[in-house]
């Protein structure tokens, strides 16, 4: 099993969450904005969450830098599970692409209950409880409370 040095491994996972903040940055500037008398518009959140995961990802990248001395290595990962990463973000495309045509509720069932498959959980009852309960709990909260649109 190869190895990574910890202040390396900080060092791509900073740069990879930087280039998302970029392409989420650009996404998100395409989003369309209609003139309201508020700030929040529909781009308020996110901007927020670019800015502050940048912030932490540069934040990251800089502590690695100051801590190049240590020789903690870290494990890379092996062929199973790097393939299960790879299922797993299958499953979070497909739960993006069947979102609006299944609707909130039946798309993120199916999701969580195979995700939680594929991390390892074979216990039925938090299979299925655990799903039923978390999505049930979202759905009214947004629903009933927020008073948000779910499809």
């Amino acid at each position: 099993m190869s190895a990574i040095s910890e202040s390396r491994s900080s060092i791509c996972i900073g740069s990879g969450l930087l280039v998302f903040c970029g392409f989420a940055a650009w996404r998100t500037s395409l989003v369309k904005v209609q003139a309201a008398n508020t700030v929040a518009g529909p781009t308020f959140l996110p901007w927020i969450m670019i800015g502050l995961l940048a912030i932490l990802s540069a934040a990251l990248i800089v502590r690695a830098l100051k801590n190049r001395t240590g020789t903690t290595t870290i494990p890379m990962p092996d062929k199973k599970i790097l393939a299960r990463m790879g299922i797993f973000i299958l499953l979070l495309v497909a739960y993006a692409a069947a979102f609006m045509p299944l609707g909130y509720l039946p798309s993120t069932l199916i999701t969580f209950c195979a995700g939680l498959y594929l991390i390892g959980e074979r216990r039925l009852t938090v299979l299925i409880a655990f799903p039923l309960l978390t999505t049930g709990i979202i759905y009214l909260g947004f629903t009933k409370f927020l008073q948000v649109w779910l499809p």
